[in-house]
């Protein structure tokens, strides 16, 4: 997959480092710096980095930058399992392989910022630049990798010494609610799903057991808080009215185009009850919403030398952006 010179999407997460499971109780808690201590360590064995999928990707996390209140490591991950590149020559209208040999493959590097301080949860806010083969699941397992080898903590119970070790937990940063993300970009349509269950098939080998019925409505324009209002009860008002569909078979799905193009469609819970306090519930749902960095001086690589100092500058306005919505 080749990657664009000049942007990159960004995924907004939180990070929180803590106790692994059955570690004594009362012992001091793992800390963000365990975890950049953990890494910075590996990087000093032998065997710093994590093999996966039958020993055909390798991550490693190298180098880690101190940047005033944040962390900033270079996340690589090496895939042997892609095929090799063409690249098509615009001006003699001809195509090329480059020529990969067996024992090479893709080389992604991904910057990955960290807030210090934690919000009052313990979970600190993690800018994770987008490129394949790293994202949050993989991160995780990379760094409970990390901590699993890294020297334990002991703590005394009864007496004796007993070891332990962290872990981390990663999710999806919600910077929005849906109603701002409905009337701060472009509502392309409203899907409205439903699957029916059929007592006989409706073929003759009676094999189709469900059909589904869809209604798409196209908006393609902005809105306020009232129109958004307005066609969320417009939705919901027409899928409950599905009495022959099961309950827990409706969807009902908002597709929306962010100011930077970004489309994401999103799914809305029907719910019980009074239709106006559904719909409120509905716009004051978080909605998580993929940022993107741009503009760049210099062209973007698919692999990085070191940490790019732009790229820092620009995740660190970012996250001060979305801390202060």
């Amino acid at each position: 997959m080749a990657l664009p010179t000049n942007y990159r999407w960004i995924s907004v997460g939180k990070i929180k480092i803590l106790n692994r499971n059955r570690s004594p109780e009362g012992a001091p808690p793992y800390e963000l710096m365990d975890l950049i201590n953990a890494l910075r360590g590996s990087q000093e064995q032998s065997g710093g980095k994590r093999e996966y999928q039958r020993q055909t990707r390798l991550m490693w996390c190298h180098p880690i930058s101190d940047r005033d209140q944040y962390y900033c490591v270079l996340a690589q991950v090496g895939d042997r399992d892609v095929s090799d590149t063409a690249w098509y020559d615009f001006e003699t209208d001809k195509t090329r392989d480059s020529g990969k040999r067996d024992t090479e493959g893709a080389h992604y590097c991904a910057h990955i910022l960290i807030r210090k301080r934690p919000d009052a949860s313990g979970r600190h806010l993690l800018l994770l630049e987008k490129v394949p083969g790293i994202n949050f699941s993989s991160l995780k397992a990379h760094f409970n990798w990390i901590l699993n080898r890294a020297t334990p903590k002991t703590f005394d119970v009864d007496e004796e010494e007993k070891t332990y070790w962290g872990k981390s937990e990663i999710d999806g940063f919600q910077s929005k609610t849906l109603q701002q993300a409905m009337t701060s970009g472009t509502i392309l349509d409203l899907q409205l799903i439903g699957h029916e269950a059929q007592e006989q098939g409706q073929d003759e080998a009676d094999l189709i057991r469900e059909t589904s019925r869809q209604i798409k409505w196209d908006v393609r324009r902005q809105v306020d808080a009232e129109g958004a209002r307005r066609l969320l009860r417009l939705g919901f008002d027409k899928v409950r009215g599905w009495t022959d569909v099961e309950a827990n078979s409706k969807e009902l799905l908002v597709r929306l185009q962010s100011d930077e193009g970004q489309v994401k469609t999103v799914e809305v819970a029907i719910g019980d009850g009074n239709l106006d306090e559904v719909t409120q519930e509905a716009l004051e749902n978080a909605f998580m919403l993929n940022e993107k960095v741009s503009d760049f001086e210099l062209p973007l690589t698919q692999n990085y030398e070191n940490i790019r100092d732009d790229m820092v500058t620009k995740l660190v306005e970012k996250a001060i952006e979305l801390e202060e919505a």
